[in-house]
């Protein structure tokens, strides 16, 4: 049986360089290790006292060490039969006073279950829009004039832990690139948080890639300075705007972005099919009850 820690935990934000220094701090927990094999189910309160719920990280389950989607309360993760470490961390942040409109980022560490603390010696993300604050508080960007656009690197420095994907908190506000899952934007003058996840890649199982909850396949076109891909966005149908944009998708030079891009474009395009039949389906059910 695995010997598994669990508990509640809060993130701080402006504490990066010494996160558990910054005034983090247990809500229950941690309990363990116990003995768990198999399915361990876990529900965490929307609210603790002040706090408000983030995410669940796990690590050492049987599909690798994971976060869940923000704001998912209830998660079964299942571990295997031995006696390795594993975690199911709750972790929560405490509600936010007043100030400008920003975006607010950090780095999480999945196969610890922990925070990564950085300063400017190992900083991972770099901002190319948006005010970005001053240290100590350069893990905020103020949105009240232009959007945040923030790239975490691929490799964490001076770590073996490689990016695996952002968490999303406001899939209305929140966007990460399609052609690029590094890079995630703020809409201008919104608030919100989000956390790049880095991994061990030598414990990392297979799966299925992780699709961003906030992926929207038509955000890049609706924002594109290009008139010829707006001009396809007013003058065609649904499904034929994706169709010609998969055509136009096969100049992108970079195979990864080539990739991704088409990707989401063909998951776009089963979706308006799926939706199609259905409707037509419907239609063909009203007309024989006419009859």
């Amino acid at each position: 049986m695995a010997q598994v820690t669990s508990g509640a935990e809060t993130w701080v934000p402006h504490t990066h360089r010494h996160h558990h220094s910054g005034g983090t701090e247990w809500l229950f927990g941690p309990d363990g290790p116990s003995n768990v094999s198999g399915n361990d189910p876990q529900v965490a309160p929307v609210q603790i006292g002040g706090y408000d719920f983030m995410f669940w990280a796990a690590s050492g389950t049987t599909t690798g060490d994971l976060t869940y989607d923000a704001g998912e309360t209830s998660v079964t993760p299942v571990f295997p039969v031995g006696t390795d470490d594993g975690s199911v961390i709750a972790w929560y942040v405490g509600r936010g006073g007043n100030g400008p409109a920003n975006l607010t980022f950090d780095a999480f560490n999945a196969s610890a279950d922990d925070w990564l603390d950085w300063d400017a010696t190992n900083d991972p993300f770099t901002v190319t829009s948006g005010d970005r604050q001053p240290g100590p508080d350069d893990d905020e960007v103020v949105t009240t004039d232009a959007p945040a656009v923030v790239t975490a690197t691929g490799h964490f420095p001076g770590t073996r832990l490689v990016f695996d994907h952002w968490l999303v908190f406001d899939s209305t506000n929140q966007h990460v690139t399609a052609w690029d899952s590094e890079q995630l934007t703020q809409n201008e003058d919104t608030s919100g948080y989000a956390v790049a996840v880095y991994i061990d890649p030598s414990r990392k199982k297979w799966h299925f890639p992780k699709v961003p909850v906030a992926y929207d396949p038509w955000w890049w076109l609706k924002n594109s300075p290009v008139e010829g891909i707006q001009q396809l966005i007013r003058e065609q149908g649904e499904a034929a705007q994706i169709a010609s944009l998969i055509d136009a998708s096969t100049a992108i030079t970079s195979p990864r972005a080539r990739t991704q891009v088409q990707h989401g474009l063909y998951e776009a395009l089963l979706s308006v099919a799926h939706e199609k039949l259905n409707e037509g389906s419907h239609a063909s059910k009203e007309e024989f009850a006419t009859h």
